[in-house]
Protein backbone atom coordinates (compact mmCIF):
# COMPACT_ATOMS: atom_id res chain seq x y z
CA UNK A 1 0.00 0.00 0.00
CA UNK A 2 1.26 3.48 -0.80
CA UNK A 3 2.52 5.82 2.07
CA UNK A 4 -0.51 8.63 0.22
CA UNK A 5 -3.44 5.63 0.93
CA UNK A 6 -1.89 4.86 4.05
CA UNK A 7 -2.18 8.23 5.39
CA UNK A 8 -5.69 9.13 3.86
CA UNK A 9 -6.98 5.86 5.66
CA UNK A 10 -4.97 7.10 8.91
CA UNK A 11 -6.72 10.48 8.78
CA UNK A 12 -10.47 9.35 6.75
CA UNK A 13 -10.63 5.77 7.90
CA UNK A 14 -13.83 4.21 5.97
CA UNK A 15 -14.55 7.69 4.30
CA UNK A 16 -11.23 7.45 2.89
CA UNK A 17 -12.62 6.45 -0.50
CA UNK A 18 -15.25 9.27 -0.39
CA UNK A 19 -12.44 11.64 -0.03
CA UNK A 20 -10.91 10.23 -3.32
CA UNK A 21 -13.96 10.74 -5.25
CA UNK A 22 -14.52 14.18 -3.84
CA UNK A 23 -12.07 15.33 -5.42
CA UNK A 24 -12.40 13.49 -8.64
CA UNK A 25 -15.62 14.94 -9.09
CA UNK A 26 -14.34 18.50 -7.89
CA UNK A 27 -11.39 18.85 -10.64
CA UNK A 28 -12.78 16.98 -13.32
CA UNK A 29 -15.68 19.52 -13.30
CA UNK A 30 -14.14 22.66 -12.29
CA UNK A 31 -10.72 22.62 -14.42
CA UNK A 32 -10.35 26.51 -14.66
CA UNK A 33 -10.00 25.76 -10.30
CA UNK A 34 -7.41 23.37 -10.63
CA UNK A 35 -5.13 25.43 -13.45
CA UNK A 36 -5.81 28.74 -10.53
CA UNK A 37 -4.62 26.39 -7.62
CA UNK A 38 -1.94 24.81 -10.15
CA UNK A 39 -0.55 28.13 -10.67
CA UNK A 40 -0.78 30.04 -7.10
CA UNK A 41 0.46 26.66 -5.87
CA UNK A 42 3.77 27.11 -7.84
CA UNK A 43 3.25 23.65 -9.71
CA UNK A 44 4.98 24.51 -12.76
CA UNK A 45 7.34 27.43 -11.21
CA UNK A 46 11.02 27.66 -9.66
CA UNK A 47 9.83 28.84 -5.74
CA UNK A 48 11.64 32.47 -5.28
CA UNK A 49 11.47 35.02 -2.60
CA UNK A 50 13.42 37.71 -1.14
CA UNK A 51 14.00 36.02 1.81
CA UNK A 52 13.97 32.20 3.77
CA UNK A 53 10.37 33.39 5.11
CA UNK A 54 8.75 33.79 2.17
CA UNK A 55 10.87 31.36 0.29
CA UNK A 56 9.16 28.80 2.75
CA UNK A 57 5.59 30.37 2.32
CA UNK A 58 5.94 29.48 -1.50
CA UNK A 59 7.40 26.13 -0.77
CA UNK A 60 4.02 25.27 1.67
CA UNK A 61 1.74 26.18 -1.53
CA UNK A 62 3.65 23.78 -3.21
CA UNK A 63 2.71 21.26 -1.18
CA UNK A 64 -0.84 21.97 -1.38
CA UNK A 65 -0.36 20.88 -5.09
CA UNK A 66 1.57 18.63 -4.23
CA UNK A 67 -1.20 16.61 -2.17
CA UNK A 68 -3.82 17.50 -4.88
CA UNK A 69 -1.54 16.02 -7.55
CA UNK A 70 -1.24 12.54 -5.38
CA UNK A 71 -5.08 12.60 -4.34
CA UNK A 72 -5.81 13.02 -8.22
CA UNK A 73 -2.92 10.86 -9.76
CA UNK A 74 -1.21 13.35 -11.31
CA UNK A 75 2.45 13.39 -12.59
CA UNK A 76 5.00 16.12 -12.68
CA UNK A 77 4.68 16.55 -16.68
CA UNK A 78 1.04 17.15 -16.11
CA UNK A 79 2.00 20.53 -14.04
CA UNK A 80 2.66 22.99 -16.93
CA UNK A 81 -0.17 22.03 -18.65
CA UNK A 82 -2.50 22.12 -16.21
CA UNK A 83 -1.11 25.75 -15.00
CA UNK A 84 -1.71 27.03 -18.58
CA UNK A 85 -5.28 25.61 -18.50
CA UNK A 86 -4.18 22.83 -21.16
CA UNK A 87 -4.71 19.39 -19.90
CA UNK A 88 -2.56 16.63 -21.96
Amino acid sequence: MSSLIKSVVALWGRRASDLACSYAYVFDRYRLLEADLAIFCNAGAPITGANEFERGVEEGKRRVWLHIARMRGLKPEDFVSIADGERT
